[in-house]
């Protein structure tokens, strides 16, 4: 069995795709001949192991270059990682690796991704067309293995938004050559069976111009930056991470206790612990871009001037979107206090949107009279979309000491017990704005998130289930997938926003 794709298993469709294909194999040889300036250093590397032991598979890394090619053949599962295809086919060559890589998707699965796909078609012919540089061997025969006709284009959409002419490039040389090529976005596949079946993103969602994989997001501060749950499964389930929320300078939080337990979910006073942005560009966001995931940045600040200084710090790097937060209830100073009244909304979502060059999103407050009120003055302020709600401000008393629970004496509720509460609110905002509505508040089954979909919601962020259950996530896909095939539901658009009040 072969399965091309563009950038790895980076999507659940994908991971279910070859799990299916697995045939007990224990094993997975991972090649990175196809970048010979990092080969095993490649910072695909350590996403892709994760990938293949999500899957149950043992892996080792193998290089055309430095081992025989017959070794492969003790493995069930190979994958051929990208990188560069003129270089890969040639010591694919020189290697004698073609019939080897023949065998193996015979009898196993051999899985090619952009450069590692490209080879294995009849031809790397597609690739002078958009990087002709790579080919600094001089490799004159473009000839690849032929183990199908099918040709695809990698990272269709993002080669797309760097370079205006892919598709007229690819339209270029389906004429010339009397081919289809089959546009492929990260995430995506195609299974080549008795017939070539296309993996399509079947819950991908767009807010503000950013493609996710799938709607779940992992909510701020309920995920930090990733690195405990990637030790669990491969964030690449996730359509994104809302990062911990980040400010200008590293903030120790409020003093302990700052959690704890109540009916129906849970109370937090943290106060934005975090490291400051600089360390987070530094030391976190490398990883993170790693992960296959989309990566937001949720930012707090005490003053206007310290949330634009953040932004501005954000602008050029990986992060794919900003989420402005102005919706803490566990701070003294800046987060609530901007998110509390229209005019604060406004003044706060404009100062920002000055600074901001990446997508916007505004995290609305529920200790509100009317958060559609807020949420529209985000929309004429410049915001891209909001996400709501964030946490109700609570209490929980000691009746032995007679103290508040949480020394900051009230905290943020999150968990089950907010569901109906953020439902109603997200259903009252999808009739203000136009905008797109990230919908939270307690999601904890694929039930939840369908709910969230109707009442207006393009996409979801899940926060306090994931401490009850770390793979939460698999399970509100796997139902969400479910649901959708058995309703005939071909995009989750058709989900947005289609509760029927009565």
């Amino acid at each position: 069995m072969v399965l091309l794709c563009s950038n790895g298993l980076t999507s659940y469709e994908l991971l279910q795709e070859a799990q299916k294909h697995i045939k007990g194999a224990k094993k997975a040889a991972l090649v990175v001949t196809a970048d010979p300036e990092y080969k095993e250093k490649n910072y695909h590397v350590e996403r892709c192991c994760k990938e293949l032991a999500y899957l149950g598979l043992e892996t080792d890394l193998f290089d055309f270059d430095a081992q025989p090619a017959e070794k492969l053949l003790e493995y069930g599962v190979v994958e051929l990682m990208g990188g560069n295809p003129y270089y890969l086919l040639r010591s694919i060559r020189e290697h004698n690796g073609a019939d080897v890589l023949r065998q193996i998707a015979e009898k196993g699965l051999l899985i090619g991704w952009s450069a590692g796909a490209l080879v294995l078609e009849r031809t790397i012919a597609l690739t002078e067309r958009y990087l002709p540089q790579l080919n600094f061997m001089g490799l004159e025969d473009l000839t690849g293995l032929g183990l199908t006709d099918v040709q695809i284009l990698p990272h269709y959409s993002k080669q797309q938004r760097q370079d205006g002419n892919t598709e007229e490039k690819c339209r270029q040389y389906e004429k010339e050559n009397q081919c289809t090529v089959l546009r492929l976005d990260d995430g995506e596949g195609v299974v080549l069976e008795k017939e070539p079946r296309k993996i399509a993103l079947k819950m991908k969602v767009h807010v503000a111009g950013v493609e996710f994989t799938n709607p779940l997001i992992a909510a701020s501060g309920t995920f930090g930056f990733g690195r405990e749950y990637g030790e669990l499964y491969p964030l690449s389930l996730l359509g994104g991470i809302s990062c911990k929320g980040i400010t200008i300078k590293e903030r120790p939080g409020n003093p302990p206790p700052r959690v704890t337990e109540t009916p129906g979910g849970m109370l937090n006073a943290v106060g934005l612990q975090n490291p400051g942005v600089d360390h987070f560009i530094k030391e976190d966001l490398p990883w993170l871009r790693r992960q296959g995931t989309r990566i937001i940045a949720n930012v707090a600040g005490n003053t206007p001037e310290d949330y634009c200084e953040t932004v501005e710090k954000l602008n050029d790097t990986c992060v794919d979107m900003v989420e402005l937060n102005i919706s803490c209830p566990n701070v003294k100073q800046g987060g609530v206090q901007f998110g509390t009244t229209a005019e604060g909304v406004f003044g706060i979502t404009q100062e920002v949107r000055k600074h901001c060059k990446k997508p916007l999103m505004v995290k609305l407050s529920p200790n509100v009279t009317d958060i559609s009120e807020m949420a529209l003055a985000a929309e004429r302020a410049g915001a891209d979309a909001v996400s709501l709600i964030n946490t109700l401000t609570g209490m929980r008393i000691d009746i032995r000491t007679r103290r508040p629970i949480i020394r900051n004496n009230t905290g943020g509720l999150s968990g089950p017990a907010l569901l109906p509460v953020a439902l109603r609110m997200v259903w009252q905002t999808a009739q203000k704005v136009k905008i797109p509505i990230v919908g939270l508040g307690g999601i904890s089954t694929w039930q939840n998130a369908v709910e969230m979909l109707l009442a207006g919601a393009t996409a979801l962020q899940i926060g306090t289930v994931l401490f009850t259950d770390p793979y939460a996530p698999q399970k509100i896909l796997e139902g969400l997938g479910g649901f959708m095939e058995e309703q005939g539901i071909k995009s989750l658009s058709e989900l947005t926003g289609g509760v029927r009040p009565w």
